[in-house]
């Protein structure tokens, strides 16, 4: 069963990238996201708060799958591919910021930055960094990474890397 609820929350994920990427957006709703899932209302009230958090959630699957599949790989390769993923899809995440911006900023950069965290943490599990210091580079990375999706991903993702890689420790080869 839980197994069946991930399979379906991960296509519930891809339809709401496929729904906000087919251009700039300034609405969206829940009766949107619900007539293109086929799910209802209730159904969807019951799996998440509002849209903000159906946003949030997709992030966090978003970090946690780009950690497991880049996860034996350097951190500073880790964390250009995943700038390089958002530069690719970035009419998705522009439009997930502009439709939060003047809501619930604060609660999905808190959700985010603390999904960020755990999984930055969990790679860095063997090396000598304390959390304080991850949760300082975290704090950094999504600062940097929210300032170029606010300026609608116009800087060159090797610019963006360039600003944060000195943050980032060195550690095992990918």
């Amino acid at each position: 069963m839980k197994g069946m609820n991930l399979m379906r929350k991960l296509t519930t994920y891809e339809i709401l990238r496929e729904e906000l990427t087919r251009g700039i957006i300034t609405k969206y709703s829940v009766t949107q996201f619900c007539k293109a899932t086929g799910m209802s209302r209730g159904v969807f009230y019951n799996t998440y708060t509002g849209l903000t958090d159906l946003f949030c959630k997709s992030i966090q699957a978003e970090i946690k799958t780009h950690f497991r599949e880049y996860g034996d790989c350097q951190s500073n390769k880790l964390i250009f591919a995943f700038l390089r993923q958002i530069g690719n899809d970035r009419l998705f995440y522009t439009n997930i910021y502009r439709l939060t911006r003047k809501k619930h900023t604060t609660h999905i950069c808190d959700q985010i930055n603390r999904t960020l965290f755990t999984e930055m943490q969990k790679h860095l599990f063997n090396s000598d960094y304390s959390n304080k210091h991850i949760k300082s580079m975290t704090n950094i990375l999504l600062a940097h990474i929210t300032n170029w999706i606010d300026h609608g991903c116009d800087a060159h993702v090797l610019d963006v890397y360039t600003d944060v890689a000195i943050i980032l420790p060195k550690q095992k080869d990918c």
